[in-house]
């Protein structure tokens, strides 16, 4: 199965939060009775009878994610490249709602002006009709505090102590954004419901993450979790069907990692925040293309050389983080080439262990660069030395391409869609 990844909705692109409005708007106006409908969703959790959604042990982590997995779906169903996004109160002190939440309208990717659908949203007319509303001075509220309770959460050394400390700061949560969030009865048909269930979703795998090994007691694993259905069956879904995210198809991108497109041969300096240097967990290089190419090529990573060359020493380099292959189609025309069924590819070079070695060197070099507020937004900005004392010394990154003579290929020899460096 592939996975896919879910972000903070604030490292959405331009593009990738069009895609998340409008799949939203486009579930809004589906009739009610449709089962992909924002108000058969929304309705899920509670209004019009009977309220499904659990809230108490067993089932209130199991039970929500299969919930928003099903809204994930749903939106998938228009856009399919949609993942949800997190809103993220719980890893340093916020004010409000996301940005992309905030106002009533916004300009869509016409240049026109219309109404932002996750502002609001439409409450079904056998849960009385009308739209929602958050209270009224949600831009200056703080979730700071929260935020320190779902820290604290993290540490529990059991799934059922986890869930029972994890509930209360997602409560506060709801209380606190106000109007019908606040709610059980009507929180569903609030567009940021899914934002803040979805982040309450990734605390839980990050804290599964964190402890591989605990249990989940049996009376989570067998509880069904209605009215989501197994797959081309009648039966209900039970807790051990969603324990793995990795079954359902996604992951979570903890960090905003905001770099320039990677291109093969320039040179692209990687600035991360401090915080990200000492916690990241794993980090990937993908290259990815909708066919495959025609001459082999080999792609050599290299970190810390901004001056590597296809015949920089490879054995015994620092600098050298690996390399992947990719076979050529040879003379095969383009037309044949593109109806060849698995043409498209996304190969993944792992450089975890060269990225967190150069880190430490950075680190190291610095001193303690650990911030005073260690549970800050986990972002990487562009900066300089004197706008944040912090600030590491760039990595430098060059991606070159070599063929089976180990000469350069250029460029617009490839066809490559995007290389992506994905750090979490």
């Amino acid at each position: 199965m592939t996975i896919r990844y879910r972000r903070n909705i604030n490292c959405l692109t331009d593009n990738q939060l069009h895609d998340l409005r409008e799949a939203y708007q486009a579930i809004y106006d589906l009739p009610d009775s449709s089962a992909d409908s924002f108000a058969t969703l929304g309705g899920i959790h509670g209004s019009p009878s009977p309220i499904w959604c659990d809230h108490g042990s067993p089932g209130f982590l199991t039970w929500h994610r299969a919930y928003i997995r099903a809204f994930e779906k749903a939106l998938q169903s228009v856009h399919c490249d949609v993942m949800l996004p997190f809103w993220d109160w719980s890893s340093g002190p916020t004010t409000g709602v996301p940005e992309a939440c905030r106002h009533p309208t916004y300009v869509n990717r016409s240049g026109n002006t219309v109404p932002n659908p996750l502002y609001s949203g439409p409450i079904s007319s056998a849960a009385g009709g009308g739209t929602t509303a958050r209270r009224s001075d949600i831009d200056t509220t703080t979730f700071g505090d929260i935020a320190t309770s779902a820290q604290s959460a993290m540490s529990s050394s059991t799934f059922s102590n986890f869930q029972n400390a994890l509930n209360g700061p997602h409560g506060s949560v709801h209380v606190r954004t106000g109007g019908q969030m606040s709610s059980v009865s009507h929180a569903g048909f609030d567009p940021i419901f899914f934002l803040h269930h979805c982040n309450v979703d990734r605390l839980w795998w990050n804290w599964q993450q964190s402890n591989p090994g605990a249990a989940v007691p049996t009376n989570e694993l067998t509880h069904e979790l209605d009215p989501f259905n197994k797959p081309f069956t009648t039966d209900w879904q039970t807790g051990a069907d969603v324990i793995s995210t990795d079954d359902l198809g996604y992951r979570y991108m903890n960090w905003c990692i905001f770099l320039p497109p990677i291109i093969v041969w320039e040179v692209l300096p990687i600035e991360l925040d401090p915080i990200v240097l000492e916690r990241f967990r794993d980090a990937r290089l993908h290259i990815r293309s909708s066919r495959m190419p025609a001459e082999s090529v080999e792609f050599q990573v290299f970190i810390g050389d901004k001056d590597a060359v296809a015949n920089t020493k490879i054995e015994g380099n620092p600098a050298f983080a690996g390399t992947v292959g990719l076979f050529g189609m040879g003379n095969m025309d383009e037309k044949t080439m593109m109806t060849m069924t698995g043409n498209n590819f996304d190969i993944a070079l792992n450089v975890n262990d060269h990225l967190r070695q150069r880190c430490k060197h950075l680190i190291e070099e610095q001193g303690d660069t650990t911030p005073k507020d260690t549970k800050r937004k986990k972002t990487a900005k562009k900066h300089t030395d004197d706008e944040n004392p912090n600030a590491t010394a760039p990595l430098f990154m060059r991606v070159a391409a070599v063929d089976a003579q180990g000469k350069p290929i250029e460029p617009d020899r490839l066809p490559i869609d995007d290389i992506e460096l994905m750090v979490d």
